[in-house]
């Protein structure tokens, strides 16, 4: 599994990092709060900061958060810098602290440099006075966009960047500035190859359940997540305990064998048209709306 030191931070972290959504209908929002916390592994509050936050209160958990778009609307350098600090603050008032571990300053256009700049400036400014121990950049966007936005800013200590089996060319293209600049990489979204939801969740639909048998002790999902955990630490999105549970014991048993003939199927599924196309009369809502994204 990923081992050593984080890049530019010169701390080490585990190999699991959790991200959490709001759990599914009737599940518990404290328990998966704690089964996060237990996990002891840097926690992503992107998606309700206040929420998270408030719930996190008092502990010492490893937090992180990605950055607002905000700055793209910006028309100077100062305006852009204002914005960025402006989110800087609600997030540290969410979590109520005086300081985030990680903020990750997302690109998912191409903007202009002054934008740019003004960010930077704000994120440069903040860690100065204590407020954020690590600054990242975070592709959200097309790599090429974050490899423009990079290319002239040597101010990231760790790369956030979607990798899994089915589209690994954000990771192909940045991984190597990465290298070249020592800054360490955490890769994002295992499981979610795409429209919304995880790939794991699709195989009775599609008559492939016999595929989702076990390597070792792990599904197919931990073994998708220990896979890829060989290299650099891994983002896992989670709305349960028991998804907690099982991302954090991925990386417990050796690297499987053979997944990569056992994956070959639901990437060929991935690419049918037609088996989307049957997938929009679904009765689950959430499987209707992944059909509905792909097949637009």
């Amino acid at each position: 599994m990923a081992s050593g030191r984080l890049g530019r931070t010169n701390r080490v972290f585990p190999s699991v990092w959790l991200s959490l959504s709001l759990p599914y209908p009737g599940g518990d929002l404290d328990a998966l709060v704690h089964s996060a916390l237990e996990a002891n592994t840097p926690i992503d509050i992107t998606s309700q900061p206040a929420l998270w936050g408030g719930k996190m209160r008092g502990t010492d958990a490893t937090l992180c958060s990605i950055g607002t778009t905000e700055y793209e609307r910006s028309n100077d350098e100062t305006h852009a810098c204002d914005l960025v600090q402006a989110h800087l603050i609600e997030i540290l008032s969410s979590i109520g602290r005086e300081k985030l571990d990680f903020y990750f300053f997302r690109v998912r256009t191409n903007a202009e440099e002054y934008q740019i700049s003004g960010a930077l400036q704000a994120l440069e400014w903040a860690k100065q006075e204590g407020h954020v121990s690590h600054i990242g950049i975070c592709c959200d966007g097309p790599s090429l966009a974050t490899l423009g936005a990079w290319q002239f800013h040597d101010a990231f200590e760790v790369l956030l960047v979607e990798r899994n089996h089915y589209n690994s060319e954000p990771y192909d293209t940045l991984a190597p500035l990465a290298k070249e600049r020592r800054v360490g990489v955490i890769t994002s979204r295992p499981l979610n190859w795409g429209f919304g939801i995880p790939f794991v969740s699709l195989p009775e639909h599609w008559r492939l359940r016999n595929l989702t048998q076990s390597f070792y002790g792990l599904s197919l999902a931990q073994a998708v997540i220990a896979d890829l955990a060989e290299d650099h630490p891994v983002l896992v999105g989670v709305r349960s305990p028991e998804e907690v549970q099982q991302a954090v014991k991925a990386i417990e048993l050796p690297r499987p064998s053979g997944l990569e003939a056992m994956l070959e199927p639901f990437i060929q599924s991935f690419d049918d048209e037609e088996q989307w196309k049957a997938l929009l009369t679904c009765e689950h809502p959430e499987i209707r709306a992944a059909a509905m994204r792909r097949t637009r």
